[in-house]
């Protein structure tokens, strides 16, 4: 699971791809309350500019970086894909809360 500050407008979020994609990706990001599908074209990295709405690969994860505003305890299903070809789902949170000690609703979402 994946957790995002509220509070902030921008986010970066590292994830384990299933491949590394090389073209323009898509981040759906679910409302899982509101039943609301946003969609995020995100573009690779390319040195220099912003990087709102970029992604790059180091050491073996995909940073995913994306402009979204949440509000405090707003659950997401996320899902990543380039073309049809999925490279990451998952679910996302935001919360200002530490952490490390994060447990949010009947066992169904952890943070370790």
């Amino acid at each position: 699971m994946k957790v995002v500050n509220p509070e902030n407008r921008s986010h970066r979020i590292a994830i384990v791809s299933r491949y590394n994609p090389t073209g323009i990706i898509k981040l759906y990001l679910y409302n899982k309350a509101t039943k609301v599908e946003s969609e995020i074209y995100i573009t690779l990295l390319i040195g220099g500019g912003s990087i709102a709405y970029t992604y790059d690969i180091l050491g073996g994860y995909l940073y995913v970086n994306f402009d979204f505003e949440f509000s405090e305890s707003d659950k997401f299903r996320i899902k990543i894909l380039e073309e049809n070809k999925v490279i990451y789902r998952g679910k996302l949170i935001a919360t200002t809360e530490e952490t490390q000690n994060f447990l949010a609703d009947n066992n169904e979402f952890y943070y370790e």
